[in-house]
């Protein structure tokens, strides 16, 4: 089989691992992700398809915090993607974005300041304000300020990422969810709990139905959610939420 072929075949593996994530299956996700890395090492394939496929790999593994290998991954993709793409290439701007997720957990907000800020800039050149991921880069960014005493600013970006997604899809998708659950977070941080609780009952409870709930994005909306109460001073609340 040709050469082309054979990367476009492990593309489309890692793509079918992002759509089982997307199914709430993460853990097939990311067994997917690994299989489709390994099998392009195997085949001494250095190509730009390993660099995304290594960059779906390591979105997973920022997810579940396992921030030296997702690390690894992210920045080896971020040097075949520069050699071998244009500057403004999707693949590259997907990347960074996921260095800047892997970042920000980590609390290197100066370095996912500017990773987001690249990837943003590709994406508005490049695809505009309606690419499935530029409401992330906008809550990456609105997240980072929020940690960074700008909660106000951060706000405006994470309002305008709810309002993108909420035009675009329905109201029950789980990426709907995780924006409400993100301005939730910049609320609760600003100590306006009766404005964030609503947001962050909703996103907890889609992110529980449709992707389970040992999913990280939905154990990250029940930490949302915990710490709201605890903020508040609802110990019962938060209580009822920890022992579900």
């Amino acid at each position: 089989m040709p050469r082309t072929v054979c990367s476009a075949t492990r593309v489309t593996r890692s793509t079918l691992a992002s759509t089982l994530a997307d199914q709430g299956k993460f853990d097939e996700a990311v067994q997917a992700a690994r299989a489709a890395v390994t099998e392009t090492r195997q085949r001494a394939d250095t190509g730009a398809g390993l660099g995304f496929s290594l960059t779906v790999l390591g979105g997973f593994l920022a997810d579940q915090e396992n921030f030296a290998e997702a690390d690894a991954a992210l920045g080896e993709a971020d040097t075949i993607l520069r050699k071998l793409l244009q500057p403004s290439h999707l693949w590259l701007g997907d990347n960074l974005r996921n260095q800047a997720i892997s970042l920000y957990r980590q609390a290197k907000f100066d370095e996912a300041q500017k990773r987001v800020s690249e990837a943003r800039k590709i994406y508005l050149e490049g695809f505009g304000t309606h690419y499935d991921h530029y409401p992330t880069v906008l809550m990456i960014q609105g997240l980072i300020l929020n940690k960074t005493g700008r909660s106000r600013e951060g706000e405006v970006l994470l309002r305008e990422a709810l309002k993108l997604r909420t035009e675009s899809l329905p109201k029950e998708h789980f990426w709907v969810a995780i924006a409400a659950g993100a301005l939730g977070e910049c609320l609760t941080t600003q100590k306006r709990f009766a404005e964030a609780e609503p947001l962050l009952v909703e996103s907890y409870g889609t992110l529980n139905t449709r992707l389970g709930r040992q999913d990280p994005r939905t154990v990250e909306a029940l930490r949302r959610l915990i710490g709201l109460y605890d903020l508040w001073g609802k110990p019962d609340q938060a209580a009822q939420y920890r022992t579900s």
